[in-house]
């Protein structure tokens, strides 16, 4: 039978292992450097963090199952013991020692069921179903937003990136909307592969991959970091907090890359008037 002190043992087992995977990560970061990088290994350090504290706190629950059966074989022994003293004290007509192996039957057997109930409690204690939102709650929704909004102000702060319709897919440029496409795609939601390609396709896309849409030109106080502003017939950026936007504006020189650093940057906020805005909140679809 496993015991208790082996359920411990695996448990630090599988912790050593999501140390091991974070070092591994680590160890990659001299020959793979940037943004991207970085929001991969903050991720991988979230889930991994997020999802051993799970695993550890489950085989904590089954390894005090499993202690308090060690105890519930021990009684039901003892059990077992006092049920046959008790008949041989009735058979040989004892009957004060009879009546007292009688109590430790009784006693016995209340402690016994009284395990059994404990025991049963931590098993459907881990026997919860483990659902995306158990791991995929608020703090991974918040990674992949910062996630976006980290890459969107490394492309802007590098001005080999500019503004263009026909190199906008990074190449080097980027327009309006496959700037805050490749922003989210970057941060790990696929919501390219959704069929996000323009202003017009946005909302369908984004939607199925874990965005809420809120119609109507917003007030600046119920805007959130990270919300996807959008008029669908025209234009898109995105809303970085503390009153600032962040997008990717026009061409000013006709070239590639950004010269004047207005191409794509970060402004004040402004009510362009847009339609509504796309707000990442999960996808816990099962």
């Amino acid at each position: 039978m496993v015991s208790s002190v082996q359920v411990l043992s695996d448990s630090d087992h599988i912790r050593s292992l999501f140390q091991s995977y974070i070092s591994n990560l680590d160890g990659l970061y001299s020959s793979w450097k940037g943004i991207s990088f970085d929001h991969l290994k903050n991720q991988a350090a979230s889930f991994t963090s997020e999802f051993s504290n799970v695993i550890t706190n489950q085989f904590n629950s089954f390894a005090q199952a499993v202690s308090l059966y060690e105890q519930y074989l021990n009684v039901k022994q003892n059990v077992a013991i006092a049920q046959s003293n008790y008949s041989q004290a009735v058979s040989y007509n004892r009957r004060q020692d009879a009546a007292n192996f009688y109590s430790q039957v009784q006693s016995l057997t209340t402690q016994m069921n009284q395990l059994k109930t404990q025991i049963i409690s931590y098993l459907n204690s881990i026997n919860t179903r483990l659902d995306a939102t158990s791991i995929n709650g608020s703090n991974s929704v918040n990674s992949y937003i910062q996630g976006a909004m980290d890459w969107a102000i490394a492309v802007a702060a590098n001005d080999s990136h500019g503004y263009s319709q026909s190199t906008r897919w990074g190449n080097p440029n980027y327009d309006c909307s496959s700037f805050v496409i490749s922003a989210y795609e970057a941060a790990g939601i696929p919501v390219k592969e959704a069929g996000a390609g323009y202003t017009g396709s946005m909302r369908s896309a984004f939607t199925s991959v874990g965005f809420e849409w809120i119609p109507g030109d917003p007030n600046l106080d119920d805007l959130q970091p990270g919300d996807v502003l959008l008029t669908e017939n025209s234009h898109t950026e995105m809303y970085l907090g503390n009153g600032k936007n962040i997008g990717a504006h026009g061409d000013y020189d006709a070239a590639n890359g950004d010269s004047s650093g207005k191409e794509i940057s970060i402004t004040n906020y402004r009510s362009y008037p847009w339609q509504g805005v796309l707000r990442y909140v999960g996808n816990n679809k099962s």
